[in-house]
């Protein structure tokens, strides 16, 4: 008998999404670095790339490995937008925790 069972796996060169979503939180998260002024005088020293390189390499990935993953769900696009919708809930969830905190640091 055989399997009806067609769930698509992805394939072994493309970085897992669970990983997709941290390394593009961290990507986020670095780039919002840059929008703070006196943080971006230190962190321009140094190309920008080279942090998201470092990010990469935190994750055992290179920049072609990152690149070979976002073609590959930029082709299957309701994946790409689940990892999306997944890193903009966690950046979500990081602003309401650093809003809540400076409101009780505010309070006391």
């Amino acid at each position: 008998m055989i399997s009806c069972n067609h769930k698509k796996t992805t394939p072994e060169h493309v970085i897992p999404k669970n990983e997709m979503v941290e390394i593009i939180l961290d990507i986020h998260l670095t780039d919002g670095l840059f929008t703070v002024s006196n943080v971006r005088r230190d962190l321009t020293k140094k190309d920008s790339i080279n942090y998201y390189n470092e990010i990469f390499h935190n994750y055992g990935y290179t920049r072609a490995d990152f690149d070979t993953s976002v073609y590959y769900y930029s082709k299957n696009i309701n994946e790409y937008d689940k990892i999306y919708e997944e890193v903009l809930n966690r950046l979500n969830e990081m602003d309401t925790e650093l809003r809540q905190n400076k409101e009780r640091d505010f309070e006391e």
